[in-house]
């Protein structure tokens, strides 16, 4: 059985072969061509060549000397950080949103219970606003000055005015 079945594979692979060389002999035959020369890639190889050889026995460019200038210092730029400005912590009074910005059409950031405790980092540009330290996320956020209870002694004079984001 074996032997059949090798049989078989040899006459399909001299069958293959042969139909191969048969198309292959059917194709028309080149004529003698004479390859071309490529001009323009030869000219500019036998720039390139010219150029790399005349700029290995160019003399090599003498460095200045060194200057004694000291390196440059640098000074520290005041970073905005949200240190509370107010001694008094207030307290929110009644249930407040805190937004992203100034209104209802900024994004929620969260509700806030009465009570709770924030710390003030600015006055918003937008009145009726202040921007406060998220008590739960430590973000940024906006309340309505109607939801803030402050000391009798707080000045609001001592906080920055924040532009709405």
């Amino acid at each position: 059985m074996e032997t059949i079945m090798r049989i078989r594979r040899i006459k399909s692979a001299l069958i293959i072969l042969l139909a191969a060389l048969w198309s292959a002999s059917c194709l028309p035959r080149r004529a003698n061509v004479e390859p071309t020369v490529d001009v323009i890639g030869t000219t500019a190889a036998q720039l390139a060549s010219v150029i790399l050889t005349q700029t290995a026995g160019a003399p090599t460019p003498t460095p200045p000397p060194p200057t004694n200038t000291p390196p440059p210092s640098f000074t520290d730029t005041p970073a905005y950080s949200p240190t509370p400005a107010v001694t008094s912590i207030p307290k929110i009074s009644g249930n407040a949103a805190c937004y992203e910005g100034p209104g209802s059409q900024y994004a929620l950031v969260s509700n806030l219970q009465d009570t709770e405790e924030v710390i003030v980092i600015g006055i918003g540009s937008v009145p009726g606003w202040y921007v406060i330290e998220n008590p739960y996320y430590g973000s940024m956020c906006w309340v309505e000055t109607k939801y803030l209870t402050f000391d009798p002694t707080f000045d609001p004079s001592i906080l920055p005015t924040m532009p709405p984001p």
